[in-house]
């Protein structure tokens, strides 16, 4: 284990083994709780205008056309850290990632064994290795998938990798593997991906920038970049840069793109007078993406993890902040929504669950098909220890609760909801930490399918592991899910393969018509 990810065990062990301790919290039925409400305005243009700055000002959008010679592409490069610099840099502590957490809770349960919906088709990338945590991230938008494999190796140690697959008929081939442009160690490319129409955003939340003298680096600072296919081949068209750069920030932890908007978070910057996060919002004008709004809590709380996930659609903004405390009861999670009208981003409510507990983690992840939003609370403990659930609102003349969702044969410590994904009618819901019905083992995962019949969310079916023998203990499917169309992703971010423990896998679903 690499020392960053100890440091996280360690913290998040500790975390998850006092929420167990909570479990047997009164049951409630579940509400909603909303600050306040306003339907959705569609707005003019925004008339921001933001200058333009040579690439070493990393306050403000770093921008770049395709280049072919290596003078062009040094010119136009941020100010990262070399290979060399990083011996003499001391890395501060990161925060304690709750998504990682190997604290023991009550056994597992495990259900019957049932019949998958559909065969999956295993995404096997071409450079597989030990460690590199392939499907960490996944995202599909028609006939592309992008897979991130944030710990992979081949420019430095975990600077990370996406691979790239284009639909063939039925085959899915890998046709581009994206490496970070800059070398960075230890900058998670590819941590979160998002993929429209021809688009695509990746986060490398951990890369460090150089200060405007360049006589220090701004460790973990982050960034994020967009590609885009030019002449048939995947290129970089601008880097993202946060506009005050700050130590562990965490720029592009998170990303999202919906036609010519698109939001990037940074879930550990300084909002008020605390550690909260914020969330930048870019248009396209004039062939650059400059910066039309920066969005932070209207009450920031310490380690708030705003923006921890977003999603973004037309003029609606959803911002997941699983760090949330309500009444006293910690890390409760909340859903943000900003809606884009009279010419900027505003704060339409602030989502809860009245049964939410302490760890719930609310908003730990989002999803958005309008009129429906999505939230995950994996740490849900109402139908059992970390069973987990899904909370769907819907926009009328407001926004208001639709539905409570969890699985049929629900077991304790499933994480169901950790990882919802929403198009249309269908409603995607990860459970990563679910135990296999057949063969017993631990965290192998499972995703669940359901859709919209009635005025209701009815469960289809579960997706499975395309082999979870090989997979091993904690392969954790369900760890990110994805839907476009008829097609669902699903990525495995601990698959033991061929390659070696921890690889990781991800593989497509074809739904039936």
């Amino acid at each position: 284990m690499r020392w960053r990810r100890l440091l996280w065990i360690f913290a998040c062990a500790a975390a998850a083994a006092a929420l167990a301790c909570s479990g047997d919290a009164e049951q409630q039925q579940a509400q909603q709780s909303i600050a306040s409400a306003a339907a959705p305005q569609q707005a003019g243009e925004q008339q921001a205008q933001q200058q333009q700055q040579a690439a070493a000002d990393d306050t403000q959008v770093q921008q770049e056309e395709p280049q072919s010679q290596d003078a062009e592409e040094q010119s136009n490069r941020p100010a990262m850290r070399s290979d060399d610099d990083q011996q003499n840099v001391a890395y501060p502590q990161q925060q304690a990632d709750p998504y990682g957490s190997d604290a023991e809770g009550p056994p597992a349960a495990i259900a019957e064994p049932r019949e998958a919906i559909v065969d999956g088709i295993e995404l096997a990338p071409s450079a597989p290795a030990a460690g590199d945590e392939y499907g960490w991230s996944a995202v599909v938008d028609g006939d592309i998938i992008a897979v991130g494999a944030p710990y992979h190796d081949d420019v430095a140690e975990d600077a990370g990798a996406v691979f790239i697959f284009e639909r063939r008929g039925e085959q899915w081939v890998e046709t581009a593997k994206l490496l970070p442009p800059f070398g960075e160690a230890e900058g998670w490319f590819g941590r979160w991906l998002a993929l429209d129409d021809g688009r695509l955003v990746i986060g490398a939340p951990y890369e460090d920038l150089a200060t405007s003298s360049g006589d220090d680096w701004i460790v973990d600072a982050g960034a994020a970049y967009v590609y885009e296919q030019v002449g048939g081949e995947w290129q970089r068209t601008a880097t993202l840069l946060p506009e005050s750069p700050t130590p562990g920030a965490s720029f592009g932890w998170s990303v999202a793109i919906d036609e010519d908007r698109l939001a990037v978070s940074a879930w550990a910057e300084t909002a008020g007078d605390e550690l909260a996060g914020a969330v930048y919002v870019y248009r396209w004008q004039k062939g650059l993406w400059r910066l039309e709004a920066r969005v932070e809590p209207p009450e920031p709380q310490p380690v708030h993890q705003f923006g921890r996930d977003i999603e973004l659609e037309q003029n609606v903004l959803v911002i997941g902040a699983p760090g949330h405390d309500s009444d006293e009861t910690d890390d409760v999670g909340a859903v943000f929504v900003y809606h884009q009208y009279n010419f900027t981003w505003n704060f339409t409510g602030a989502f809860v669950a009245s049964d939410g507990g302490e760890g719930d983690a609310l908003g730990s992840q989002v999803a958005l098909s309008l009129p429906w939003f999505a939230a995950g609370a994996y740490g849900q403990d109402q139908d059992g220890w970390d069973a987990g659930a899904v909370y769907v609102w819907r926009l009328g003349d407001f926004w208001s609760l639709h539905s409570r969702v969890t699985a049929s044969d629900w077991a304790l410590g499933d994480w169901f909801g950790y990882a919802p994904a929403l198009q249309g009618d269908r409603l995607v819901v990860g459970s990563p930490h679910r135990a296999d019905p057949d063969t017993g083992l631990y965290r192998t995962g499972a995703a669940y399918l359901f859709e919209l019949e009635n005025d209701q969310w009815v469960e289809r079916g579960v997706l499975g592991p395309v082999d979870p023998v090989l997979a091993g203990e904690q392969a954790e499917f369900g760890w990110v899910t994805d839907i476009d169309g008829d097609t669902i992703v699903v990525g495995s971010w601990l698959a033991d393969t061929a390659a070696g423990e921890d690889a990781g896998a991800a593989a497509a679903y074809l739904l039936p018509q």
